[in-house]
């Protein structure tokens, strides 16, 4: 009998050890999402440095070429449930007019790009038609980016019409508030390299309140992007895109404004460095 009980208790024993056992083992053997193998490259932060070039014309066919450096900040993440979502700011660090068939090209402490400070935000959802190999990602763009051109601060009623003369005009409304959709393409090559492309088309509402003889600066966007991520080392991700920027105004420029240079295009590289999580 007292061996029926030990046999009893051992077998108890045994079985709660095997359950217990069990447990993590199934924990551990949990599938992961299916877009687990696009997670190593899109759940990111980066700095970045980057280099455009670009043209403005005006109304009498008048243009000039310009280049800027800039520097670069951002942060992406891939849900398990497939949301997609980005934050992306760029400033300025230098500026230069050249080629320039107008006099107006280079005046004042700004010149005409009105980059100088640029902050989106993408948000979508992303499909995977391929797993492990492409992903589908369509979405939409909001944004706020500078419009601190010496147009602005000239013919801004912000300025109190002392233009350049008074720097220290208010310019928090010379911006534009952006929106549009776009769509991205990842080819995933191996668990070292992914390739994408981006594509959006945006408009930007000019909220600078120009005054009565000048019409606001509004204009449509496309803006086509080929980038390359590395997951070089354990969390470290080295990065490299370039694009392609078009932009025509939405309305026509007044009489007095037929001078005025707008931005036309742009092409820029940007080389990353970051961090996957």
């Amino acid at each position: 009998m007292r061996i029926s009980k030990s046999l009893i208790i051992l077998a108890l024993s045994l079985s709660s050890v095997t359950v217990f056992a069990e447990a993590p083992a199934a924990a551990e053997s949990a599938p992961l999402p299916v877009n687990h193998a696009f997670q190593e490259f899109d759940n990111q932060f980066y700095i970045g440095f980057g280099t455009s070039y670009g043209n403005f014309n005006n109304a009498y066919g008048q243009n000039s070429n310009y280049g800027t450096t800039y520097v670069g900040l951002g942060v992406e993440r891939l849900f398990d449930i497939g949301l997609w979502a980005s934050i992306d700011a760029t400033m300025m660090t230098g500026y230069s007019n050249f080629n320039s068939s107008n006099a107006n090209a280079g005046t004042g402490p700004l010149g005409q790009n009105p980059a100088v400070a640029n902050l989106d935000a993408k948000v979508g959802y992303a499909f995977n038609p391929i797993k492990d190999k492409l992903q589908v990602t369509p979405y939409i763009l909001v944004g706020r980016n500078t419009n601190l051109t010496s147009n602005s601060l000239n013919n801004n009623t912000s300025n109190g019409g002392s233009g350049t003369g008074n720097l220290s005009a208010n310019v928090t409304q010379d911006d534009f508030l952006t929106g549009g959709i776009g769509g991205r393409i990842e080819y995933r090559i191996d668990k070292y390299l992914l390739l994408y492309f981006d594509q959006n088309a945006l408009y930007n509402a000019d909220m600078s309140s120009p005054n009565s003889n000048y019409n606001p600066a509004s204009n449509y966007q496309l803006t086509s992007t080929l980038g390359l991520k590395y997951n070089a080392w354990d969390q470290l991700q080295l990065g490299l895109n370039s694009f392609y920027t078009y932009n025509q105004l939405s309305g026509a420029v007044s009489s007095q404004q037929q001078y005025q240079l707008y931005q036309q295009n742009q092409v820029g590289i940007m080389a990353t460095v970051g961090m996957t999580y």
